[in-house]
């Protein structure tokens, strides 16, 4: 089950990518993705770690659109213009393709919104490499 609906995305999140006929779908696999990375806990948060969840959802909602996009511009067949020439008029096109760099570049992107939405919260300590720590009064 998908942490957070379209009002949130549009209200609380204040996104503008995604449709309203696509949120579903990509949030029910952003929540997918967070439920794997946080090992199910949290599926447990509530208050405002719950909150930081959800925005953390339509974050990796949003990179998971852009996913989309990319791997379907490489998997379309149409083959994308490298350059022209306008004197003796020249057209070379490059290989469409979905590259391990821009693999790399969506996957750092998850993790680093894993990290600003999640890393510090108390409930996931340690899993993304953020250390919390409590507060101490003098």
């Amino acid at each position: 089950m998908a942490y957070c609906d379209y009002d949130f995305y549009l209200n609380v999140y204040f996104g503008d990518a995604i449709a309203e006929e696509d949120f579903p779908r990509l949030s029910e696999r952003a929540s997918d993705y967070i439920r794997a990375a946080t090992k199910g806990l949290s599926d447990a948060a509530d208050g405002w770690q719950l909150e930081a969840v959800k925005k953390c959802t339509c974050a990796i909602a949003d990179i998971l659109l852009d996913e989309s996009i990319m791997t379907a511009a490489a998997f379309s067949g149409e083959q994308a213009v490298s350059s022209e020439t306008v004197g003796s008029w020249s057209r070379s096109y490059k290989a469409s393709s979905f590259s391990g760099t821009e693999a790399a570049y969506i996957d750092g992107r998850k993790r680093e919104a894993l990290r600003l939405y999640l890393g510090a919260l108390p409930a996931f300590a340690g899993l993304f490499g953020v250390r919390s720590y409590p507060c101490r009064h003098l």
